[in-house]
């Protein structure tokens, strides 16, 4: 036997796999560094194992705290039989994954056919008649384990040790940013909670109309749950039955006007013993009756349901079944019981106000068992009529309140609407402060409207106390500037013991090994500038002045964010035109703050242009006063009407070449810029494309002597 061809063999065995490395971590790399969609990349990260072991295909499953089961992908050209919630269920109470996600240890199996842990889709599979082998490694964040991933192939003991090596090697890679992914996806679901629970508080105060509150509730909703269908159910007083009043998805047309008897059905029973429901698999539920499946002609594999109840009395119920592409958790339960109580107060104060418009036209649009206060006054804000809660909310006696003008209940400051030019049925929302009769004041949400009043018109005033959602929030900031700030110490750590180790390899190091290094220095470093960017955005947004502006020599700070950005332009191929004038006068500015704005602009420009063009940089003095800095790309351009919306926080335009991001480096820019008394803005480029534009005070004899 010729050892050296073995040596050979061995050799490129070990490139290659090495080489699959690399390539794993230049995706991870990007799915961090640009926020790209992990649900498209992962799949690909594990596609090259597979080519490399010569394996048939393979699957991820990733589980939350709950061991349910959040995202299945296949990993290979051949898609996942079976996706039902049942088959998830057994998957982690009795298959391979599950086993691996409980003990957290990678497992190899020889034969399918005789090893007990490999669970086949059916009895009929191919794992189940023929012997194949399989791999499965965990997904492992210190002592938690996420989820794993599973790698077959025909053939019985056609994985070994080494093989075992690369896929754990390559779950480790993918770990942190599978994490990082699902962190900043429910980061974005609970702001789009917050948005859909906010939008249906307005609309509950703003029409009476249930139906139309209703439908937009669910249209919101389902596209959070992602469910094929979800329905609201109130009930029926005189025959205590459930009635399907609105629904959206799938059968919605057919089930509405289903009257279901209060002892019938999972809904029956939420109804009954109001109480949440959560069914992953309803053939195994005896609750669970399928009259709306016998009405809709479409089968409920799953179903959460929770009560709609106002002050102890169960009014309906909300229902969503069958999730797609996933499982209902009980987040999504929890979410449906928030929905269902904002659903329970529409549904109180509409019947409410029905009844007090029966039993007296003088409340025409008044509500006196309204939790909120309710002020009727006319044109020129004298106040004609209030309910109850009103009294007891400012503190006033009825014959107090009747004497005062609305604009004697808010401070002074206080911008309320010109009601003379509100058209009739419109509302007009806004926030002010209330001062109560002790003097005290309190954050108010208000709607405005006109409302009809006996022959005339009236101003209805409805103030809605946000007084803790004021304090929550400024809690939430605290908390978050804290937690930016206990960031920086340990990522500081990381920072500095990568540059030690750069310094303790060896100079004939393996490339791949200095490029890994690399990347995780570039990686930290540009976690480390979002994190500073966060902290100065909550500080400049509190209106906290900017500390240490000193002169900067600005032709030198571009020089050194050049050398920042150098490798980007390089790896993109784009040339770098920089217009910079020999006698560019300094600037007064705080050094590293202006040194982020230049990166980030460059990275935007960077972003949003195609390969193998030019991106040109322009610095001129203004006026006796400013220097003019103009960054130009060769992109799509920014149109008109989202040129001021896009130097909002979270607001990303959607391109061809690219749409991911947080949406704070502009924002950043922005609020950087202003606070050293600049302004900043978007146009079109002279050669088509963006050009953002900022400028900066020069600096002057006259600052240095307010310094010293």
């Amino acid at each position: 036997m010729d050892i050296s061809n073995v040596q050979i063999i061995e050799d490129e065995e070990a490139s290659k796999r090495l080489q699959a490395l690399y390539d794993v971590s230049h995706i991870l790399t990007q799915v961090e560094a640009d926020g790209r969609d992990l649900s498209a990349l992962l799949p690909r990260v594990f596609m090259i194992v597979v080519r490399q072991l010569e394996a048939a295909d393979g699957s991820i499953i990733l589980v939350n705290e709950h061991l349910q089961v959040e995202h299945i992908w296949p990993a290979g050209d051949n898609p996942i039989e079976n996706n039902s919630d049942l088959f998830y269920k057994n998957i982690l109470e009795e298959g391979l994954a599950g086993l691996v996600v409980r003990q957290g240890e990678p497992v190899i199996i020889d034969d399918s056919c005789t090893d007990p842990r490999w669970l086949p889709r059916s009895e009929d599979h191919v794992t189940a008649r023929e012997s194949w082998s399989v791999m499965c490694t965990p997904f492992k964040i210190g002592e938690r384990t996420i989820g794993a991933a599973t790698i077959r192939t025909p053939g019985k003991r056609r994985f070994n040790q080494r093989d075992l090596a690369l896929l754990t090697a390559v779950s480790n890679q993918a770990t942190n940013a599978i994490e990082n992914a699902r962190l900043l996806e429910e980061s974005r679901r609970q702001l789009r909670i917050s948005t859909l629970l906010n939008d249906a508080s307005r609309a509950i105060n703003s029409t009476l109309d249930i139906n139309e509150v209703m439908q937009l509730m669910l249209a919101q909703m389902n596209d959070l749950l992602h469910a094929e269908a979800i329905s609201i159910a109130l009930v029926d007083k005189q025959s205590n039955e459930l009635v399907y009043q609105v629904a959206e998805g799938i059968g919605s047309e057919s089930i509405v006007g289903l009257r279901l008897p209060s002892n019938h059905g999972l809904s029956g029973w939420v109804m009954e013993t109001s109480t949440p429901a959560h069914v992953p698999d309803t053939s195994t539920d005896l609750r669970f009756k399928p009259m709306g499946d016998e009405r809709t002609g479409y089968q409920t594999r799953a179903m959460i349901c929770a009560p709609m109840t106002y002050k102890g009395e169960v009014l309906g119920t909300i229902q969503a079944i069958n999730p797609i592409n996933s499982v209902f958790t009980n987040d999504d339960l929890n979410l449906l019981v928030n929905l269902a109580n904002i659903a329970s107060s529409a549904i109180a104060n509409a019947q409410q106000f029905t009844l007090t418009q029966v039993a007296e036209s003088r409340y025409t649009g008044l509500f006196q068992d309204s939790i909120d206060p309710i002020i009727l006054a006319d044109f020129s804000g004298k106040i004609i009529e209030a309910n109850r809660r009103a009294f007891a909310f400012m503190g006033y006696s009825r014959h107090e309140l009747l004497q005062m003008n609305i604009k004697d209940l808010h401070i002074p400051e206080a911008s309320l609407p010109n009601v003379r030019r509100m058209q009739p049925h419109s509302v007009r929302v806004f926030n002010s402060q209330i001062v109560a009769k002790n003097g005290r004041r309190i954050h108010v949400e208000i709607y405005t409207k006109r409302t009809p009043y006996g022959d005339s018109e009236l101003i209805q005033w409805i103030h809605h106390d946000i007084s803790k959602q004021i304090e929550l929030e400024e809690m939430r900031k605290d908390l978050q500037a804290m937690l930016f700030h206990d960031l920086q110490s340990p990522l500081g750590n990381v920072i500095s013991s990568l540059e030690l180790l750069t310094y303790e390899l060896p100079e004939d190091s393996n490339p791949i090994l200095m490029e890994m290094v690399d990347i995780a220095m570039r990686s930290s470093s540009r976690l480390q500038t979002l994190i500073r960017s966060l902290l100065d955005i909550n500080s400049l947004e509190a209106g906290h002045p900017i500390t240490e502006q000193s002169r900067v020599n600005l032709t030198k700070l571009i020089e050194d964010v050049w050398d920042t950005v150098k490798p980007s332009y390089e790896r993109r191929e784009i040339e770098l035109i920089r217009n910079i004038p020999a006698a560019l006068p300094d600037i007064y500015a705080q050094e590293d703050m202006i040194r982020r704005v230049l990166i980030n602009l460059l990275d935007n420009a960077i972003k949003y242009s195609p390969d193998s063009l030019q991106i040109t940089f322009d610095a001129q003095q203004n006026d006796a006063d400013y220097i003019l800095i103009s960054i130009s790309d060769q992109g799509e351009g920014i149109p008109e009407a989202l040129r001021d919306t896009i130097f909002e926080k979270f607001r990303r335009i959607k391109t061809d070449t690219y749409s991911k991001g947080l949406g704070l480096g502009l924002a950043f820019c922005r609020l950087a810029v202003e606070a050293h008394g600049g302004k900043i803005w978007v146009d079109d480029a002279p050669g088509g494309g963006a050009r953002f534009n900022f400028t900066l005070p020069i600096w002057m004899e006259s600052r240095r002597r307010n310094e010293s």
